[in-house]
């Protein structure tokens, strides 16, 4: 694919990953839709460890983003031979790390979250949460790889297939297994997570199909899984390894984040539990223009037309912002809606709208800020992509911990820190691509 800089050309890339993530989404909220009519405890476990579980599971996630980044480039070079070793040598080293992984959630949860989570009944739910959720850790890692390809070859209509796929079919298991329907004994927090580890399995059988049934193998020589070749092996972990650990990190800050909140007692924790979850519903946008954002600079970069890029940046940013700014107006016209997907607690929703308006205004921030910094790693330069996140996080959890355990403020004021983290990330950003890339925008 030779990308195209117009709005149509953006869309036409970003929309499929847009809707993917909607339904990616509804299988993360589900949980809390579900474990919300549970107990706040259920709700507040389910928060702290599928935090954690998300934060482990980033480093598959930043491995397969690094992957995306050189599929692109070499779909650009229109080396498409090579994108198949790619893919391959990235299964060779995921597998093994989904298993390593499994293994150091399954064994050593119960020792790691006794030393953060301070109330037993938080605590205690949350392992077993995780000793059901780690399995999907096994099959999720396959799909990530897989995923990559498609996004990098810009055919991103899988990303909607799979991820529908997946969200029905952890919205039928979550209903199954948590209530205890259709003979099953109610399970609560264990059957949320079954559901969304049995989910994994299932959107990968569907995405192995696909593959196999409307791709074409020689072109881009596919699954030949030829000998193990070091060197590209190296040459993929250059460029993934600085995005393996900036996602790492930047789920291991909420996670963080949500354990200096835990401190604030069970009531701002559901708060920030239902915040997280509106959170990830307004993030939608974003996150699938800046996964595009990837593909598109590393393909464009490819093509030899980097003079272009800040161009393409610049339409990316105006679309996001616009879309963001849409979806967070109509949530404003009746919030009350929107939180009580998550909960029937009349108390516990009021008790939340504050926070959800300061998280409206930071997220106008973020659709801007996720661009530019996923602009800095599809360029190349995953390193600096890294360097940049972990400046803005140390501000970020050092201005949490000031308000929150200093200052003993509300809940609402502690989320006000969200604004730190953007305005970091979008300025040192900016002046990443101004001062080393040298681009000149272009109407």
């Amino acid at each position: 694919m030779q990308a195209a800089i117009t709005y149509r050309s953006i869309w036409k890339i970003s929309y499929p990953i847009i809707l993917g993530g909607i339904a990616q989404t509804i299988v993360n909220v589900t949980d809390t839709a579900f474990l919300g009519r549970v107990s706040e405890v259920a709700l507040g476990a389910s928060a702290i460890a599928g935090l954690f579980y998300v934060t482990v599971f980033m480093l598959g996630l930043g491995f397969s983003i690094g992957t995306q980044i050189i599929v692109a480039r070499f779909d650009g070079e229109k080396k498409y031979k090579e994108i198949g070793s790619v893919l391959d040598h990235s299964l060779y080293f995921m597998i093994p790390l989904a298993l390593l992984l499994f293994l150091f959630l399954k064994l050593l949860t119960p020792w790691l979250l006794s030393y953060f989570v301070k109330s037993p009944e938080v605590l205690a739910s949350s392992i077993i949460y995780i000793d059901n959720r780690c399995w999907g850790i096994l099959f999720a890692f396959a799909g990530l790889c897989i995923r990559s390809f498609y996004i990098g070859i810009s055919n991103t209509r899988i990303v909607i297939y799979s991820t529908l796929i997946s969200a029905s079919t952890n919205f039928v298991l979550n209903y199954v297994f948590v209530f205890g329907k259709f003979g099953f004994a109610p399970m609560g927090i264990a059957g949320s997570a079954m559901a969304s580890s049995i989910s994994e399995v299932i959107s990968l059988l569907f995405v192995i199909a696909y593959t196999y049934f409307t791709i074409d193998f020689k072109k881009y020589q596919l699954f030949k899984f030829a000998r193990l070749n070091m060197e590209r092996i190296r040459s993929i972990f250059v460029v993934a390894a600085p995005s393996m650990f900036q996602t790492f990190i930047a789920v291991w800050s909420w996670f963080v984040f949500f354990l200096i909140v835990e401190k604030m007692g069970e009531r701002p924790l559901a708060i920030s539990n239902l915040i997280r979850n509106i959170y990830m519903i307004l993030m939608i946008p974003l996150t699938g223009f800046s996964s595009a954002t990837n593909t598109l600079v590393s393909n464009v970069i490819g093509q030899g037309r980097v003079k272009e890029v800040f161009n393409l940046v610049k339409k990316i940013s105006i679309l996001c912002f616009l879309i963001t700014l849409g979806i967070t107006l109509i949530n404003l016209i009746n919030p009350k809606i929107t939180l009580g997907i998550f909960t029937n607690d009349a108390e516990l929703i009021e008790a939340t709208l504050g926070s959800l308006y300061v998280i409206c205004g930071s997220l106008l921030l973020f659709s801007i800020t996720s661009v530019l910094l996923s602009a800095v790693s599809g360029s190349g330069n995953t390193m600096a992509s890294l360097i940049i996140e972990s400046i803005t996080i140390a501000f970020y959890l050092a201005a949490t911990w000031f308000v929150a355990q200093v200052l003993h403020l509300r809940i609402e004021l502690v989320w006000c820190v969200e604004y730190v983290y953007f305005i970091f990330m979008g300025l040192l950003s900016y002046w990443y691509l101004n001062k080393n890339l040298k681009f000149k925008a272009n109407d």
